[in-house]
């Protein structure tokens, strides 16, 4: 047992005496613990304030959306506050933060062609948006701004493209000439939230199935986890960025680009799961742009690859210097089949709703 640990942990409103504190999990964040006391479980982390630059705004969403949930009589996470009633405590420029430990549950890392976890993770993802629905978006902050804002990422890429060298325009000239073509493509989301017809709401942004708790008898979903990234948006961000992630899975990282295609039983079977929770809160024209969001996201994270790789690979972790480029030649490769089967993809969602609602 860490001293530092058991002092850190000594400033949160703990239920009993401590009987073990053990290292938790595998993420990415500097610190993760496990807190067994006489009377309660928890898990202590530290904030990535690297990521997070106002670790007040960040925690003020996540305890407004927590609590929203949890009013309508569902599982949510559950901050404990510390001594002085704060729902972080700092210790030397560091933030930690303790949730109570959700028992008996499970996640699971991808979803490949699991038809069961994809219909979970729609139903999952549908059924927080739903609760959500009713929250006054302005209620919560920006914890990245312009995260999903595409015109905004596409400046930034074209200001990265403007300072680059020769040499690398050169090996991505045809990733480069996909962006600059398509660039008005991009604003329809960020357009419909200004004209008000597409709804602003409470977004996760980051609608993997590893965020999702599932119980380990019953392998029901429990509760939706790491929300960090809840942000106001539109409900469109997250259904893209599912099947983006969902799509690619992992060949992210292939050359081998034949295999980044629509995957059509995973997007019925998650369509089935998402709508059976939100048939009744998605307006027409978000129905409408629901297999265009998987391409904006798609090429969102293509440019962003690619932006990287222009500035010399600055942000994402890369195990090779043309890393990111192949990340972006996969993004683009996923984009490029998502555009020819948009009527389809439209066809499966209408389909699915005209069933739900007879």
């Amino acid at each position: 047992m860490e001293n530092s640990v058991l002092t850190l942990i000594k400033n949160f409103q703990l239920a009993g005496n401590i009987k073990s504190v053990e290292p938790f999990g595998n993420g990415h964040i500097n610190v993760t613990y496990h807190i067994v006391t006489t009377k309660d479980e928890y898990i202590l982390q530290e904030i990535n304030s690297n990521a997070f630059k106002d670790v007040d705004i960040l925690m003020n969403n996540i305890d407004i959306v927590t609590k929203h949930i949890k009013s309508k009589g569902e599982n949510s996470l559950d901050i404990i506050p510390t001594l002085d009633n704060r729902l972080y405590f700092e210790q030397d420029g560091r933030y930690f933060r303790v949730y109570r430990f959700i028992k008996n549950t499970i996640c699971y890392e991808s979803v490949k062609s699991n038809i069961f976890l994809a219909i979970k993770l729609g139903d999952a993802f549908g059924k927080f948006h739903h609760l959500l629905s009713d929250l006054d978006a302005s209620l919560i902050k920006e914890t990245i701004v312009n995260f999903h804002n595409t015109p905004v990422r596409y400046q930034n890429f074209s200001d990265a493209y403007a300072k680059s060298s020769y040499a690398k325009r050169i090996t991505a000239e045809r990733e480069i000439d996909y962006i600059l073509d398509h660039q008005n493509t991009y604003s329809k989301i960020v357009d419909g939230i200004k004209k008000g017809i597409v709804k602003e709401h409470i977004t996760h942004n980051d609608p993997k199935i590893n965020n999702i708790l599932f119980d380990k008898d019953t392998k029901e979903v429990c509760a939706v986890i790491d929300l960090d990234t809840v942000m106001p948006g539109s409900f469109l961000y997250d259904v893209g960025d599912a099947f983006r992630s969902l799509f690619t899975g992992e060949n992210e990282d292939s050359t081998n680009l034949s295999l980044l295609k629509v995957d059509f039983n995973i997007f019925k079977e998650y369509m089935k799961g998402y709508l059976s929770q939100m048939k009744d809160d998605l307006a027409e024209q978000e129905i409408e742009l629901i297999p265009y969001s998987i391409y904006l996201m798609t090429i969102e994270c293509g440019m962003r690859f690619l932006e990287d790789y222009l500035r010399g690979n600055v942000y994402f972790h890369v195990d090779y210097e043309k890393h990111n480029l192949v990340r972006c030649r996969t993004q683009i490769a996923l984009a490029e089949d998502v555009l020819e089967n948009e009527k389809k993809l439209l066809e499966i969602v209408k389909e699915i709703l005209g069933g739900l609602k007879k």
